[in-house]
């Protein structure tokens, strides 16, 4: 059986303040601990803290390890995270250990799409596991990577409202009722200083009401309804979204509108399912 492992570090971390910092590695173990109960069907190990700022675990699907870069990145914007993730064998098993105790070429392949993330600039996640797919789904990860960093804070905010309304969701990786603790993970992250001065203004305009609640309407990643034209994936989000969202950010429907569009999110989207489609089919 092939594992993946995964591998996050923070960009940048050391131009963080002091405090910043204690902040920020705070609220993102408070983050994993979220994604954990999310992700738990489809882990071997939680993702965890395994040195300094660098975050690692093990899952036992590899389109789960792209689903959770995707939610544990949209969550810490605008802070930047680099990813590797690791295809391959699971040999050297510590029962009673962390992912960061275990070894195997999975954990190495990670550690060599990490370190490659590293050295080339514009490549903030890659996947290996030394297969040609690597080139297709690095590809497709890096469009995606490249339209998000081109968001501002207040579209970023949106695609994340977005996909809390409209989840990817794979009821063999992810458990549905752990998604709703998302919400009260993004009230906590409303208080700390490093988000708070990232939005450039005291009392801005960009202020999304996360304690409203939103009744999910989830696009089930591998259902028959994505394949209906095999030419190309229809818009993932659904009819009325718009209007959900505006009430919740005390906007209008044609605002939201806008900046779904002008922040390329339904793009994103649609990238983003097909580099998980395509994990799933060829690894």
């Amino acid at each position: 059986m092939k594992y993946t492992a995964f591998m996050v570090d923070i960009v940048n971390s050391k131009k963080l303040t002091r405090e910043n910092r204690e902040e920020v590695q705070l609220f993102i173990k408070m983050t994993l601990h979220v994604l954990n109960d999310v992700f738990k069907p489809s882990l071997s190990f939680d993702v965890i803290f395994s040195a300094g700022d660098e975050v690692q675990g093990l899952f036992n699907n590899p389109s789960a390890a792209i689903m959770y870069y995707r939610l544990l990145k949209m969550i810490l914007t605008p802070l930047q995270i680099r990813c590797g993730i690791g295809i391959g064998e699971w040999d050297i098993k510590i029962a009673n250990g962390t992912s960061a105790e275990q070894d195997g070429t999975a954990f190495h392949n990670a550690r060599e799409a990490i370190s490659k993330a590293h050295n080339v600039i514009g490549w903030n996640i890659l996947v290996y596991s030394n297969c040609y797919q690597d080139l297709t789904i690095n590809t497709l990860l890096n469009a995606s990577s490249l339209l998000s960093h081109k968001q501002s804070v207040y579209q970023s905010e949106i695609a994340l409202l977005v996909e809390l309304t409209v989840p990817f969701f794979d009821e063999n990786v992810m458990e549905m009722e752990s998604l709703p603790s998302i919400l009260r993970l993004l009230q906590e992250k409303e208080t700390i200083n490093f988000y708070k001065s990232s939005k450039g203004k005291p009392d801005n305009d960009y202020k999304v009401f996360y304690a409203s609640p939103l009744e999910n309407e989830p696009v089930y990643v591998f259902s028959k309804d994505i394949f209906e034209d095999k030419m190309f994936l229809e818009s993932t989000i659904k009819k009325g979204i718009s209007t959900k969202i505006a009430s919740i950010t005390n906007t209008t429907r044609q605002n939201i509108d806008n900046i779904i569009k002008s922040g390329n999110i339904s793009n994103i989207r649609n990238i983003d399912l097909t580099a998980i489609l395509y994990m799933n089919k060829n690894y």
